[in-house]
């Protein structure tokens, strides 16, 4: 199964990246705020830039896709919903429940090659750098992912 995992690679293409979270470990999204709908570039808030890792639940403004032999669906759900109950959230903290969140994720990443670098903004996904990778794809949900450009 391909997955969004925190990756270094990129760092620093941009003034605002970041990276906290521990290289290769699986990376989530919350839903952006109305604060980072209107500053795009997270100045303000950086929720609707960043991906959060879901062991460490540091952010990174950079995410690759990598190939997870044996991943299931329901390996990757109980994942996520473990890093939630770790961090003793509730239900309410989400605009969106682990599964919902879950498709998006797959989505994603199986819309992109292995390898290929992502950044994040808002409700679309840009990647940085890929082999020879051209146009867009779709998301689960309509939301997007596309080439830097």
């Amino acid at each position: 199964m391909k997955v969004l995992v925190a990756t270094r690679s990129t760092q620093g293409t941009r003034p605002s990246d970041e990276n906290r979270c521990t290289e290769g470990e699986l990376v989530f999204m919350l839903d952006p705020c109305l604060t980072s709908w209107l500053d795009l570039y997270g100045r303000k808030c950086a929720c609707g830039r960043s991906f959060l890792g879901m062991s460490s639940l540091q952010s990174t403004t950079t995410a690759r896709v990598i190939e997870v032999s044996g991943l299931t669906l329901e390996g990757y759900e109980q994942a996520l919903a473990e890093c939630f109950v770790a961090e003793g959230w509730c239900r309410d903290c989400f605009a969106r429940e682990a599964p919902n969140m879950l498709d998006d994720l797959v989505g994603f990443a199986s819309a992109l090659p292995v390898g290929a670098v992502v950044e994040r903004r808002l409700d679309t996904l840009h990647v940085r750098r890929v082999g020879r990778l051209k146009g867009r794809a779709g998301g689960s949900d309509g939301r997007r992912v596309g080439t830097e450009g």
